[in-house]
């Protein structure tokens, strides 16, 4: 289910959002902000991975490894299909 939600929000973002420069929230809207004023080199895909590495730290100290386990895959396959 986790990757089926991510699959969508991706699609929305790229899709929908993206084109017409209508920003998500939290670490998307940072993501496609940076995308915009970065070289075409950085992608979506890459600042989303990286502006997550945080909160996934805070994650395993606070949540456990198996909350981050899955926070990391569905953020994973968010920036596949992103």
């Amino acid at each position: 289910m986790l990757t089926i939600a991510g699959i969508v929000n991706a699609f929305g973002i790229t899709l929908f959002m993206t084109p017409v420069k209508l920003y998500d929230s939290g670490n998307s809207r940072t993501s496609m902000l940076l995308e915009q004023v970065s070289p075409s080199y950085l992608s979506l895909s890459l600042f989303l991975l990286i502006l997550n590495i945080p909160l996934f730290l805070i994650g395993r100290k606070k949540q456990g490894k198996k909350f981050t386990f899955y926070a990391i895959y569905t953020v994973f396959v968010y920036s596949l299909f992103a």
